[in-house]
């Protein structure tokens, strides 16, 4: 909007009725929000945090839903509206994939699932066969107790109680998101590639699919440009091309 006013400014140099928005109809500016990118160290302190958690009347494995739910969307960056959609029957175990149905943009996608991820489904599908709980494939995968999916709130002040509890924080001091374990899924998947040393540009529409998005426009949302992904940068391109930089030298005062 503030480029299209620009433009009708430069325009009302020659043309002085021409149009200009009032600058008090646009929104208001803001900085978007920093994201948190969680370290595998911060991921173990949450696990290990869930364990501690006390089951609930509403929740009586309240423990193992919330460690699975942090693993699942630490570890294949779905979104939290994703994540409680889930049912048991999406869970493929012989293939090891999670099918997310009609998400976001009217898209569904089979996502491959790592052997420690495959493992974490199932040791809580067992806990809920233990607890002698409905296993029925439309049942949901995040379950409160009663027959019903954990809703995104519900979620979302699970892992907040976490985060407090296991005393990460931004710089700022604040809690991080539920959504910066997106984020964070896609920094560790390119900073993983910089170091096996793979093209990270055509490795990009496959992150992209992977994480539902149309193109690799939106998945560079998630990737912003923080140190470790700098200095993979810098030592990519130092490989490819430090030879052909010289290095300038100072003349020798006299």
């Amino acid at each position: 909007m503030r480029i299209v006013r620009n433009f009708c400014l430069y325009r009302q140099r020659a043309q002085t009725d021409c149009f200009v928005p009032d600058l008090r109809l646009f929104p208001t500016p803001h900085q978007p929000v920093q994201p948190y990118i969680f370290t595998d160290a911060d991921v173990a302190r949450l696990l290990q945090t869930a364990t501690t958690l006390k089951p609930a009347p509403r929740s009586p494995l309240r423990p193992e839903v919330f460690r699975l739910a942090v693993v699942l969307l630490y570890t294949t960056g779905l979104r939290r509206s994703e994540l409680v959609r889930l049912s048991v029957g999406d869970y493929d175990p012989q293939a090891r994939t999670l099918r997310v149905c009609e998400s976001k943009f009217h898209k569904s996608r089979v996502l491959p699932l790592s052997l420690d991820t495959t493992r974490e489904i199932n040791a809580y599908l067992q806990a809920r066969r233990r607890h002698k709980r409905s296993m029925s494939p439309t049942d949901p995968l995040v379950w409160n107790g009663y027959g019903q999916s954990y809703t995104g709130s519900g979620i979302w002040q699970g892992i907040r109680k976490l985060l407090h509890l296991a005393e990460i924080r931004t710089l700022q001091g604040r809690l991080p998101r539920t959504h910066d374990l997106r984020h964070a899924f896609a920094v560790n998947a390119l900073l993983r590639w910089y170091r096996m040393g793979v093209d990270v540009h055509a490795k990009l529409p496959l992150l992209a699919t992977y994480m539902g998005h149309v193109s690799i426009a939106s998945t560079e949302y998630y990737l912003p440009f923080i140190e470790p992904l700098a200095a993979a940068a810098s030592a990519r391109f130092n490989t490819c091309y430090g030879a052909l930089v010289t290095p300038v030298r100072r003349a020798q005062g006299g």
